[in-house]
């Protein structure tokens, strides 16, 4: 058994590509490891800007002996299906064995295929993988005809430390040879490190030195490690000027992906750009330069950047860097300025009368139309929601998209509603307004929040409605994996914000022309998000059956999952079922029998009682209130379980009288019906 290690180097990927392609990387190559019969263990995978690398360990040197059997035609077929069959495994009548199988006797053929040297395998295994790699993006080079993310200059690879002969065909006449020479940081180290175990003294694995020897030339090869110096480095630099860094992991991982030694340097941020927005500066900082900011202990952003350089710490080379990234700052902060001036020069109300020049989408007109239809679908939240102002919601909903329109939101979209919250408190707009703006398009993902105001909250939900409704109303649902318009999230954010404000509505009425196609999606992700919360799988599917949804009422069914859940949970539960399969049971054998559904049994007629357990059973049916609560209901269920059990130990419920057989059958029917009308419990296992 032998280490294999495998190296991709070349010009910088981008940063947000490298951490997949590390995992793509080494989890295709350990299946078609796998797929050769080799062997091997993933050792562990590195991600720098300018290189991809991997190594296994307990590689087989060479596949074993492999017998394949294959089966060929009936005996007795036509000799022109077996002359074929032998033709395709290269063998004669002779050669081939008759066996008897269940499906009758049939030829069969033993291959017996030797086994390949590893180092011949491996050539066109790690080709395939190169040619076949899923990069969002790619580009070609020279005069090669290979399409990949950036240009590869070289590919190592070394099997029990020694290189492995082959090489990748470029096309155009251009190929890169595999090699053992890596190379070290493009400015501090430009020299190449010869991988091969013969110059690692007594270490036998180059997987156990690579990083080490990375080191050696200023390249830290491990990601995480990486992402920790630089973790550390902005947390001494930001205590060491008594600030706090503004956590951002997201602009952490892309500098992961863009140093291959990290340096941190602190700069300053004139006085004059302070009285910016604090989105604005941290925007241009993060967007443009990749800059970490910082704030006082109050939370005001502090008149400070951190970069992160991809150099070694020099006094005088710091110096440099600093300012230059000062200057550079200076010029974006300026041109932002310049735009935030010019923006807040004109109304919010005079930015919205542009909108109608704005495509929303073809059949979907301007984005003054799609206004519109948010302000028809807020009207309708103030009548059905009780604590909606609808005054406010109105004036908010006709503001709400004039962002778009600025010079600020064209230069940095990620800032569309935050600057329209920014706009509308500089010309003093109510407060309650200025918040539902910022927040509207709220929840962005997972981790956000849900707007802050009740008047925010219904804004975010006439937005997120007029897109479902919208886009489904024109046949644009997603479909697959495809959501090119963002109707998975916008339903989420919808069930998120009705869910965890606690707002009590039926969405059913919102809907529109496109209920049909769109309430099975939005009950799909309610299904989603009930089983990322920890509800079990079972009573979300219980309660969420069709004939449960008349309403979708989004707070109301999660109660209800919840009650249920709770209630399986208890000893109540777990007595009532085995007495409601009783019931269940017997109803679901009497289905073809009687060409009956569950909700189709008639009344009870108790002169036909023979035994005192029917009367029991029916009167405490009977005294069952019939606008119970879903909590009240099951309680009321779990004393149904003995009388059941002692219905079923007394009588027979398939009388040989017609008359009592059905009377009794129309007793479960109304357990039954009762029980349906929360949920299904023919979903619950066990």
């Amino acid at each position: 058994m032998a280490e294999l290690f495998i190296e991709w180097f070349g010009e910088e990927i981008p940063a947000r590509m490298q951490a997949r392609a590390e995992t793509h990387m080494a989890e295709t190559l350990a299946a078609k490891l796998a797929e050769h019969n080799l062997g091997g263990t993933l050792i562990k995978s590195w991600s720098t800007p300018r290189r991809l690398a991997v190594a296994f360990a307990d590689v087989a040197v060479s596949q074993a002996p492999q017998s394949l059997e294959k089966r060929g035609p009936r005996v007795g077929a036509p000799d022109q299906a077996l002359d074929g069959f032998l033709s395709s495994v290269g063998m004669t009548r002779d050669q081939l064995e008759q066996r008897d199988t269940p499906k009758g006797q049939f030829y069969f053929a033993m291959i017996h295929q030797p086994g390949q040297q590893t180092v011949d395998i491996l050539p066109d295994m790690i080709n395939g993988v190169i040619a076949n790699f899923p990069w969002p993006k790619s580009q070609r080079w020279g005069r090669g005809q290979m399409s990949w993310v950036r240009p590869l200059h070289r590919i190592n690879v070394l099997l029990d430390g020694k290189p492995v002969a082959g090489g990748y065909d470029l096309g155009g006449g251009v190929s890169i040879a595999y090699g053992h020479m890596s190379h070290g940081h493009r400015f501090l180290a430009p020299k190449d490190i010869d991988l091969q175990v013969t110059n690692q003294g007594d270490d036998k694995h180059i997987a156990a030195s690579y990083e080490q020897q990375m080191a050696s030339h200023f390249v830290m090869a491990d990601r995480g490690d990486r992402r920790a110096a630089i973790t550390k480095q902005l947390d001494d630099l930001a205590k060491a000027a008594e600030l706090t860094l503004l956590a951002d992991d997201g602009l952490l991982d892309e500098v992961s992906g863009l140093v291959e030694w990290p340096h941190a340097i602190m700069g300053q941020i004139d006085d004059d750009y302070m009285t910016l927005p604090k989105d604005i500066l941290v925007l241009t900082m993060r967007s443009h330069q990749k800059y970490f900011a910082l704030t006082h202990a109050d939370g005001r952003l502090a008149p400070a950047f951190i970069t992160i350089s991809n150099m070694q710490g020099d006094k005088t080379r710091d110096a440099m860097i600093r300012k230059g990234n000062e200057r550079v700052l200076r010029a974006r902060l300026s041109d932002a300025r310049f735009l935030w001036d010019q923006d807040r020069g004109i109304s919010l109300a005079d930015h919205a009368e542009r909108l109608g020049s704005i495509a929303y989408f073809d059949g979907l007109g301007s984005m003054q139309d799609r206004v519109e239809r948010m302000q028809a679908i807020a009207k309708k939240l103030a009548k059905h929601v009780d604590d909606i102002d609808g005054v406010l919601l109105d004036k908010a909903t006709q503001l709400a998209k004039a962002d778009l329109v600025t010079g600020t939101v064209g230069e940095f979209p990620e800032l569309q509603g935050i600057m329209g919250g920014h706009l509308a408190r500089a010309e003093d707009i109510p407060s309650d307004i200025a918040q539902a703006i910022a927040d509207h398009y709220k929840p962005v993902g997972g981790g956000d929040t849900i707007p802050s105001t009740r008047t925010g909250q219904a804004l975010a939900l006439a937005d997120k409605l007029d897109m479902l409704t919208s886009f489904f109303g024109i046949g644009k649902k997603p479909t697959g994996s495809g959501d090119p318009f963002g109707l998975r999230r916008a339903a989420l954010g919808v069930i998120r914000i009705l869910d965890e404000a606690a707002i009590d509505l039926d969405l059913t009425p919102f809907l529109g022309a496109a209920t049909d196609a769109l309430l099975p999606f939005m009950a799909d992700r309610l299904h989603v998000y009930c089983r990322d919360r920890g509800l079990r799988y079972d009573a979300v599917r219980a309660v969420m059956q069709p004939e449960q949804l008349s309403q979708f009422n989004v707070l109301a069914i999660i109660s209800r999952i919840k009650t249920l859940d709770q209630f399986l949970s208890h000893t109540n539960g777990q007595t009532f079922m085995p007495a409601w399969r009783r019931v269940h049971s017997i109803l679901e054998s009497e289905k073809p029998k009687t060409k009956t559904t569950a909700d189709t049994y008639g009344a009870v007629d108790a002169s036909q009682f023979t035994d005192p357990a029917e009367a029991a059973l029916y009167d405490a049916v009977s005294a069952m209130k019939p606008d119970s609560d879903d909590a009240s209901l099951l309680a009321e269920m779990a004393n149904l379980a003995p009388l059941i059990n002692a219905f079923f130990e007394a009588v027979k419920v398939n009388d040989d009288d017609q008359n009592i057989r059905q009377n009794r059958l129309n007793l479960l029917g109304q357990i039954n019906n009762r029980i349906r009308a929360l949920a299904d419990l023919s979903e619950i296992e066990g």
